[in-house]
């Protein structure tokens, strides 16, 4: 049984860590067109966030996995999921995507939200700066983290529960062993606490590292860089 839990906990978190990657990577992409002033990119990104935060991930994983499942993985498609069998392995990739999708709406909220929480003299003060177009992607996405980190870090943990859907298929992780092993010995409080306890000690950690990261930014704002615009009020006059 050690050998089989520690392959299923590996199996949640590469399930997890790439469809946590390529949300993030999605998000980023949808909040950057949803706050442009062009419609022809405001208006596509914004029904993709709705679509995305309105379709429940339960559903997007079904209709991946089931697509999925007649197929014949390429032969060049890598299988990174621990203990899932190659032939499950577009199966697997099948459902990152679909978890991915299922996060990438709610997280796109997040940034834009974040982005905005700058206000309007900050965000005109960084354009007249004479920056470029990645200088002031890269300043503002610093100062914006700082609003966004908290709950980026509770999505990604409300992320780690919906990899439990991969139970639904034939794709080894936590929340199927526990499934499985309830199933054969029937000691389903047993199982289910010691599931209960790997996903606490995984969301755990998820915090501890959005917490260190908020840290880091948060020491960075003390370093010189651009200065915030400050009202200057002339003596003797009123305010």
């Amino acid at each position: 049984m050690p050998g089989a839990i520690v392959t299923a906990i590996l199996g949640t978190l590469v399930l997890w860590s790439a469809s946590a990657i390529a949300a993030l990577t999605f998000a980023v992409v949808l909040a950057t067109g949803s706050l442009s002033r062009s419609w022809i990119a405001r208006r596509p990104a914004d029904l993709v966030i709705l679509l995305t935060r309105g379709v429940p991930t339960s559903l997007l994983v079904v209709v991946a996995g089931l697509a999925a499942m007649p197929q014949v993985p390429p032969a060049w498609l890598p299988n990174p999921f621990p203990g899932t069998s190659d032939g499950m392995a577009l199966v697997g990739w099948a459902i990152a995507v679909a978890l991915a999708l299922g996060s990438t709406g709610h997280l796109a909220v997040i940034f834009r939200s974040g982005y905005r929480s700058l206000g309007t003299a900050r965000l005109e003060q960084v354009r007249v700066l004479g920056l470029t177009p990645g200088q002031r992607f890269r300043l503002l996405a610093r100062e914006s983290a700082l609003a966004s980190l908290a709950p980026t870090g509770a999505r990604l943990v409300h992320h780690l529960h919906n990899t439990g859907f991969a139970a639904l298929f034939p794709i080894v992780d936590l929340f199927g062993w526990v499934q499985g092993r309830s199933h054969e010995t029937f000691e389903v409080t047993r199982y289910a606490a010691i599931g209960a306890g790997v996903y606490v000690a995984l969301s755990f950690l998820i915090w501890v590292a959005t917490r260190a990261v908020e840290h880091r930014l948060g020491s960075r704002r003390g370093r010189p860089g651009l200065p915030r615009i400050v009202p200057r009020v002339l003596i003797g006059s009123r305010t």
